[in-house]
């Protein structure tokens, strides 16, 4: 399934990450049900990356000792499918709520890179280069720079 439009990300993202139905509920103040079908929800996408899927799921996970490996592979699995969509603002989305945050916080980016698809990886390649991003050689290298 390519990803088309915003209206699909909701759903989408309860289907890879079921953990994220409730921070949707609450993000949305309606039932997930209701949530996934609504389409003035839908354009809160943006937010809702950052709000329901990269604060308050994966930064933690990144961040602890002992990360849930499964759940941090599937929000990346989620976030490739985002970028592999046509539409700009959903690959824009994924980059400015889900990825620069990785660059934004010590070590992070390290720790996710072996969850990382190939656009997903590529993306970040892009984001270390244009920002100039200080990273260790096996970083530089694992992101083919």
């Amino acid at each position: 399934m390519i990803v088309t439009s915003y209206t699909q990300i909701p759903a989408l993202l309860v289907d890879f990450v079921p953990e994220a139905a409730s921070l949707i509920e609450e993000e949305a103040d309606m039932p997930i049900r209701e949530a996934v079908r609504d389409d003035d929800f839908a354009i809160g996408y943006f937010n809702l990356l950052g709000n329901v899927l990269s604060y308050p799921l994966l930064m933690p996970q990144l961040r602890s000792g002992d990360p849930d490996r499964d759940l941090v592979a599937r929000c990346f699995a989620f976030v490739e499918k985002l970028m592999e969509s046509p539409e700009d603002g959903i690959r824009s989305a994924a980059h400015f709520q889900f990825l620069e945050p990785l660059l934004d916080a010590g070590g992070l980016l390290e720790t996710a890179l072996p969850f990382m698809g190939e656009r997903t990886r590529g993306e970040a390649a892009k984001m270390v280069q244009f920002y100039a991003v200080e990273v260790d050689d096996d970083t530089r290298r694992q992101l083919g720079l």
